[in-house]
């Protein structure tokens, strides 16, 4: 919890964008460039409890064509407020990296980081885009009052993905129609993904 990770002003940001208590706003990049180049770095567990800052988590989903890449989180899960839920994204903390700047491409850098902790691509699977969808926000709910998303859509050449640590979670491929199935087994930013990007 002492890693540093890097976090906005809640005041700050709600300058930027229009305020939304819970769901998503859409991309707007102008607001994206600001928040790298003006964010901070400050250890975790002083802001864990912190709502004057909005911890900066960019989140994707997985995509080919019509199918979304879909994760279940087992008992085994880190997160404890995350175990046995199906989850749409992947992602995680910003930590410092090497450059001395807060570059755009910092957040693709991170984002991919974190997706390869999670799953391998393999037989030519390739990236083909990393769409930026805008911002998912959730101030009901007290770890959602210290978080921000950055919604991204990976989109993907074929679907040879697979988890690198099944102990932690399964996934597969589910086509978008057929997504609704799972609708109450999922995490809160899943749902919104959902509610507000899917349907």
């Amino acid at each position: 919890m002492d890693e540093l990770v890097f976090a906005f002003s809640t005041d700050g940001f709600w300058k930027l964008l229009p305020y939304k208590e819970k769901g998503l706003i859409r991309e707007n990049c102008e607001v994206l460039k600001k928040i790298v180049q003006n964010g901070i770095f400050r250890k975790r567990s002083e802001l864990e409890e912190d709502p004057s800052f909005k911890q900066i988590i960019p989140y994707a989903v997985i995509s080919n064509k019509t199918s979304f890449y879909l994760f279940r989180r087992s008992s085994w899960q880190t997160e404890k407020r995350l175990q046995n839920l199906f989850s749409l994204g992947v992602g995680g903390h910003m930590n410092p990296g090497s450059s001395t700047g807060h570059e755009e491409h910092y957040l693709h850098d991170e984002l991919k980081r974190e997706l390869f902790e999670e799953v391998i691509l393999l037989n030519n699977c390739n990236i083909e885009d990393i769409e930026f969808i805008g911002f998912i926000n959730d101030d009901t709910i007290p770890v959602g009052r210290v978080h921000i998303g950055l919604l991204y859509n990976i989109h993907v050449s074929n679907k040879e993905v697979y988890i690198n640590e099944p102990e932690k979670m399964t996934a597969g491929w589910i086509e978008k129609s057929n997504l609704a199935e799972f609708y109450e087994g999922m995490e809160t930013w899943t749902k919104i993904i959902y509610d507000h990007y899917i349907t």
